[in-house]
């Protein structure tokens, strides 16, 4: 049933796209996404029962409402208090830009919803990891966040910056995420609940509690939130069921305080500057004289709508990329590969090839606008780029959610990792997160299978 409604929306999202009114309509707007939340609903209830609570498309799926149809619906044209739209909107781009973001999601719910596999979901599935390897990465998490925090605190040195080496950054992550994974592994038959939480997880808890408040000192919360969300996926899989009861609490508090981090990061009240109760207080008295608390704490969805708007208005004008920004990603097993070839092709440097980048000059804007997903596929490869790339999407999350194989847990560990940032970002973003765990878990088991070998030789022997 349910795909025969996801075939029902992709119909309805291709007349939208070819109906869209040239000038700003509030009410079709408002009629897209009235239909999605319709179909999207639907299609959540559907995972939600499938997948459990704890799933991609229980977070995935809201925040693609707040970031394409906020803005249109409920608060355009009295936008001035989001610092992206200080800059002009071409208002007639508006409605055809959120068609395409619609027609974007509804291939994505199609295939997410045709390629389902088979037979109940198993998110606890179990792989054998060597002791050796449980050690090796429990240890290195904990040095390398212990690395980060004492940079960060012991040094003068990122007091200019927000985000400190992205691509370190992201290893270090991912190395965490695989350390809780592998101690995920050596759990026994029905050993569950808050204390086997506790006491396996010493070191990995010490690692993200070190590694976050580096992090969140310097104002950066992505990678906060990307690190929290592979945790959350293994505690919910393994540990503990999260309910509804805790989750939505915890997202209300969540966002209260990202908003926070968000005003006071760059500002003299940021805790590099003041104490954590002053910056607080600067946070609350800001938000407070605002006429906009809502939209103000969720700024960081509602203002990617505008780089939506210029994506569709820079075609417009000066055409499409054809997938230049994306050539790194086929060379990611490669330092810097990618970025030589695009010098090489191009001579432009890979960073200003990126839509956002583009975009934000193209705008005018005297700071970055951020991305959009279905904004930086139309750039790329058109409106058939952001069907066909979107349903592929779908696809991959049908086939990841419920994983029979290492690999296929990896994909999925980096796809959750990003359930909310992937609406902000280009299509490929969690490709790098799922490289970091290849290698990595490549090189915790270095020698350790030999060893283990040997040992299992002698024993026979004697």
């Amino acid at each position: 049933m349910i795909v025969y409604l996801s075939f029902l929306f992709v119909l309805l999202s291709i007349f939208g796209v070819a109906f869209s009114p040239d000038v700003f309509d509030r009410p079709f707007c408002a009629i897209e996404m009235v239909s999605f939340l319709v179909f999207g609903g639907l299609f959540l209830r559907h995972k939600i029962l499938r997948n459990g609570l704890i799933c991609f498309d229980t977070f995935f799926i809201p925040s693609y409402l707040l970031v394409n149809y906020a803005h249109a619906v409920f608060i355009y044209p009295d936008d001035q208090f989001l610092p992206a739209f200080l800059f002009a909107t071409h208002s007639e781009v508006i409605p055809y830009a959120v068609a395409v973001a619609q027609l974007g999601i509804s291939m994505y719910m199609l295939a997410s919803t045709l390629f389902e596999k088979s037979g109940p979901v198993c998110k606890d599935w179990k792989v054998e990891i060597p002791q050796m390897a449980v050690t090796r990465a429990a240890w290195a998490s904990v040095l390398a966040g212990l690395g980060i925090f004492g940079y960060v605190f012991l040094t003068n040195s990122v007091q200019e910056f927000i985000h400190i080496f992205p691509r370190l950054m992201a290893l270090i992550m991912a190395l965490i995420g695989l350390s809780w994974f592998y101690q995920a592994q050596q759990l026994e038959e029905g050993e569950r609940g808050i204390m086997p939480l506790l006491k396996r997880n010493k070191l990995n808890i010490l690692a993200v509690a070190l590694f976050s408040s580096s992090q969140l000192y310097i104002g950066s919360r992505s990678e906060v939130i990307l690190l929290l969300f592979v945790v959350l996926l293994i505690v919910d899989a393994y540990y503990i069921k999260i309910k509804f009861k805790v989750l939505l609490p915890a997202i209300v508090v969540s966002i209260i305080l990202m908003g926070l981090l968000m005003i006071t990061r760059v500002s003299k009240y940021s805790l590099m500057e003041v104490s954590v109760v002053e910056s607080v207080e600067y946070g609350f008295k800001t938000i407070m004289e605002s006429p906009n608390i809502l939209w103000m704490l969720l700024t960081d969805f509602v203002v990617n709508a505008k780089t939506l708007y210029e994506a569709v208005d820079y075609v417009n004008v000066n055409g499409y990329l054809y997938g230049l920004p994306y050539i790194p990603y086929l060379f990611v097993f490669l330092p810097m590969g990618g970025s030589v070839l695009v010098n090489l092709l191009t001579g432009e440097q890979v960073a200003d090839l990126a839509s956002g980048v583009l975009l934000s000059y193209f705008a005018g804007a005297t700071y970055g606008l951020g991305m959009n997903l279905a904004g930086d596929l139309y750039i790329n490869l058109t409106i058939v780029g952001v069907c066909v790339m979107m349903f592929l999407l779908g696809l991959l999350l049908a086939r990841a959610e419920s994983p029979s194989s290492k690999y296929q847990y990896f994909v999925y560990m980096s796809l959750f990792a990003h359930c909310i940032l992937l609406v902000r970002a280009d299509i490929f973003c969690w490709l790098s997160f799922f490289v970091f765990y290849l290698i990595l878990d490549w090189l915790m088991r270095i020698h350790v299978n030999g060893e283990e070998t040997e040992e299992t030789v002698s024993e026979e022997t004697s």
